[in-house]
């Protein structure tokens, strides 16, 4: 295609998965980082990224690493992430999402793909999720062309903990209620998916998922991969409540809008189910445990 897309965030999980995927369906990535010598940075280069310094704190670098940009993607870290800057906050990632709108807007882009998530569709009271509820709103001001992307819970976020490799898995959820579930890396293939269908996208939020499980199922999948049994072991949320008030939170948000799984499997053949996801990506992960 040749046209640029930058990707903020681009060396985060969800940038660096939309980079990847942008590259191979032969966009120019302009890659934007605060820090051009990292591991991460270098890898982009490497893989044919254009690297540009900027920061979303800056309207003013966002102005010149925008310029002559087909399109945006927009994505900022959550304040749990643990790539998050000292300090960073909801109200911090409020304002980086309005700069990035604001600096994609005056640079004229043809089309911003925002990251946002399943929860976001709505005010819920979560601060983690009326930060993007608030970015959209202030994206929509703009009359920009734009595509939202509501991913729901990250597949690379159920193995986080050494107890698996025990044989233990924990969440809050009832054994057998069912959630959704989405692979980081397929939220990089949509965000190539749109920008190459602006006529079928913009003016769309899309919510994205490519498995449905309940967690006594994903520890059935998880002993599967490891080669010994997994057992779900369900965390109170009484406790929860008692310990930490935020996550009881979300679990009380008004539910979101399920993804349609078998219809975004036709836009995208290649969407990972959770065991689809453990074999390419899951498995190196459980060996860094």
């Amino acid at each position: 295609m040749g046209k640029t897309v930058v990707v903020v965030g681009a060396t985060g999980k969800q940038g660096g998965a939309a980079a990847a995927h942008l590259l191979r369906g032969g966009w120019h990535v302009r890659a934007v980082t605060r820090n051009a010598q990292s591991p991460a940075a270098a890898a982009l280069t490497a893989a044919g990224a254009e690297v540009v310094v900027a920061d979303m704190d800056d309207p003013a670098s966002l102005g010149r690493a925008f310029a002559g940009a087909h399109g945006v993607f927009s994505v900022q870290p959550a304040p749990h992430d643990p790539g998050a800057p000292m300090g960073y906050s909801t109200e911090v990632e409020v304002r980086w999402g309005r700069n990035v709108a604001d600096a994609a807007a005056a640079a004229g882009v043809a089309h911003l793909v925002y990251a946002s998530l399943v929860e976001a569709e709505q005010r819920t009271g979560v601060p983690s999720f009326d930060s993007k509820w608030e970015v959209e709103r202030h994206i929509r001001s703009l009359g920009l062309p734009t595509t939202v992307l509501r991913p729901v819970t990250f597949m690379d976020g159920l193995v986080l903990s050494k107890d698996v490799l025990d044989g233990s898995f924990t969440h809050v959820l009832d054994p057998d209620t069912r959630y959704q579930l989405i692979g980081v890396d397929d939220i990089g293939a949509f965000a190539s998916l749109v920008f190459a269908a602006p006529e079928e996208y913009v003016g769309r939020s899309l919510t994205i998922a490519g498995d449905e499980r309940t967690p006594r199922e994903v520890a059935t999948v998880l002993g599967r991969a490891l080669g010994h049994p997994v057992a779900y072991h369900q965390i109170p949320m009484d406790l929860i409540r008692r310990h930490d008030p935020g996550l009881a939170s979300v679990f009380d948000a008004p539910p979101a809008t399920k993804a349609d799984v078998a219809a975004l499997r036709v836009a995208h053949p290649g969407l990972m189910t959770f065991e689809a996801w453990l074999s390419r990506h899951g498995r190196a992960k459980l060996a860094g445990l």
